[in-house]
């Protein structure tokens, strides 16, 4: 018997009993800590009738007492804070670095081991009154024998004018009590790299507009040199004004508000206008407008001769962000399994422990939905416009990296003439991929060509009238049982496997196997290849890690060529051939049977 919970937002999340579990109605659901862990130790029971091997879930320990910090919030004066602000502004036009203590009008009451320290004062104090108080308390704590490790940390300090204190080389250890972490100065860039950085942008951005190659390395070096620049505090806060921004679109893509805004080049509409035609209060669609024009996903046009109300107009970001456009259905489908799958990923953790999802099922995107022993593409396949932003991405998808142009086709080719099927597009969909190939490589003909998907996919797609792609077989079929098609040269499988764990890879690749009958035959996996982090200099591209991050929610992954090398050995495969794009990290990985 279930038993129903009301998650945080009022809709009916599930801590089930026995074996069964009951989808909540809503996929929009959160799932508490309580409930995650009795799904999983209803998965883990399935082999199991010991109640005491049921997982626990993880209680988090103490908070040591050094980090047992309260802080007090000063009443603050216009005059004060525009002290505050000179004296900041001092600081930073100093050319040596600069610890962030003191840039705040806030009194800490810190604990150190035993000892009690309450700063008395509640005025608001500038870096230099700041400086000399630490100074006082340190003198005092010594005279007590004590040595201080206060709010500046243990490190020795030298004044430098009247508002900026510079660290000596100089640390004292104290190996009988614990130490407070605050926040280090900042440090200087590397002025050599940062010039190395400024002329590769400069050299990059003065190639060819439609060079992607030219345009993804000035993006790159400008990303670090950005990071490169700023402060580490001002990074960390950077990270939640994103968050934000996302969560503004959301709420624009919600109330209809980008399709109200005319999209036609000169046009706008006053705040007050959109504010009553979405129904909304004039002053919270102000404010959030403000993330996005801020972020320069919209544009602000302030009152004029010719305006007599400040307004909004589009962009070429917020055009993409319309209903019906790619990017907006990739968009909700990223928001759906990334954003909102986050909030539930540490208890989702806890209760399944910290390893990667191994099933189809029990995953965070289902656990998140209610639905734990779903996957992914049945829990699409229950909501209409969740499966048609799905279809829409995914096409948007495959127009970013190349479909043709990176396996070399000649054998394929001359290997074509004279038998009956060449290509099998394993979960090819509506066959568009298939219709490049054929438009590409005249030698490949449509007859010798067959797509391969879910039964009602191939039901849809038999209805098109392309005349492109007349004469494709279309084949029901899942993946996860043998092939129905044998003895084929290719067997091609693009963006597939990176939705499901190694186990559930695995199978696909094993049954595709079953059905190769010779060593002509090959397997091409079209995906994003990754380097093995084990033996890189660098970090992979921020792109590259968030999309193998974002596959997490699913249960699949992206994969490095060690990593496929070792699906295919489980499989009775082998690899043999790897051929890379030269501008993205897609790349087709050839398999052989062993």
């Amino acid at each position: 018997m279930a038993a129903h919970l009301m998650s945080n937002y009022g809709t009916p999340a599930l801590m089930n009993g026995h074996h069964s579990v009951t989808c909540s109605a809503s996929a929009d659901a959160l799932e508490k800590p309580e409930v995650i862990q009795g799904v999983a130790n209803t998965y883990l029971m399935n082999n199991t009738t010991n109640e005491n091997e049921l997982m626990r879930t993880f209680e988090p320990g103490p908070v040591p007492e050094c980090m047992q910090i309260g802080i007090r919030v000063a009443d603050n004066t216009r005059t004060q804070q525009a002290n505050l602000h000179k004296d900041a502004v001092r600081l930073r036009k100093q050319p040596t670095a600069v610890s962030e203590v003191g840039m705040t009008c806030e009194a800490y009451e810190q604990r150190l081991g035993s000892t009690h320290v309450d700063t008395p004062s509640s005025e608001p104090r500038t870096p230099q009154a700041t400086r000399t108080m630490a100074s006082d308390m340190k003198d005092h704590h010594q005279g007590n024998g004590k040595e201080f490790n206060g709010i500046l940390g243990p490190n020795t300090w030298e004044s430098v004018g009247s508002a900026t204190r510079t660290l000596k080389a100089a640390s004292r250890s104290n190996g009988t009590s614990a130490r407070t972490s605050y926040p280090s100065a900042t440090p200087i860039p590397d002025q050599e790299r940062l010039l190395d950085l400024t002329a590769e942008i400069a050299h990059n951005i003065s190639q060819s507009p439609g060079d992607d190659s030219s345009r993804v390395k000035a993006v790159t070096a400008a990303l670090e040199l950005a990071t490169a620049l700023r402060p580490p505090g001002d990074i960390i806060m950077g990270w939640f004004a994103n968050m934000s921004v996302i969560s503004a679109v959301r709420l624009f893509m919600h109330w209809g508000a980008f399709s109200i805004i005319p999209p036609g080049k000169g046009e706008s509409i006053p705040y007050a206008e959109l504010a009553e035609r979405i129904n909304a209060d004039e002053g919270l669609l102000v404010r959030v407008a403000a993330m996005l024009t801020s972020s320069h996903v919209l544009l602000h046009l302030p009152t004029s001769p010719t305006r007599p109300a400040p307004s909004l107009t589009h962009t070429p970001t917020s055009l993409l962000l319309r209903p019906g456009q790619p990017m907006s259905a990739m968009f909700s489908l990223m928001y759906n399994n990334v954003a909102a799958v986050s909030t539930i990923l540490p208890s989702y953790f806890d209760a399944y422990g910290r390893t990667e999802p191994r099933g189809r099922g029990h995953i965070p995107t289902s656990c998140l939905a209610g639905c734990p022993e779903e996957d992914f593409f049945s829990l699409l396949k229950r909501d209409e416009n969740a499966l048609r932003d799905f279809g829409l991405a995914m096409r948007m998808t495959s127009k970013r990296v190349p479909v043709t142009g990176v396996y070399d086709m000649s054998r394929v080719l001359r290997a074509a003439a004279g038998r009956e099927t060449v290509w099998v597009d394993i979960g090819g969909g509506d066959g568009h991929t298939v219709k490049e190939f054929l438009t590409v490589y005249p030698g490949l003909k449509p007859e010798q060509c067959v797509v391969q998907d879910l039964e009602e996919v191939v039901t849809a797609a038999r209805k098109q009238s392309d005349e492109a792609l007349k004469g494709v077989k279309w084949v029901g079929m899942n993946f996860f049982e043998e092939s129905p098609v044998t003895g084929a040269l290719v067997y091609y499988l693009r963006h597939i496997l990176r939705d499901y764990s190694d186990p559930v890879s695995v199978t696909i690749l094993r049954n595709i196997a079953c059905a190769m009958t010779d060593q002509d035959s090959r397997v091409l996996i079209s995906e994003q290849l990754n380097p093995d982090m084990a033996n890189i200099a660098e970090p992979l591209p921020l792109y590259a890690a968030f999309k193998d991050f974002s596959m997490l929610s699913i249960g699949g992954k992206e994969r490095s060529l060690e990593q496929f090398a070792a699906l295919a050995d489980a499989a009775g495969l082998r690899v043999s051939g790897v051929y890379r794009h030269v501008v993205t990290a897609h790349a087709v990985v050839e398999l052989a049977l062993k």
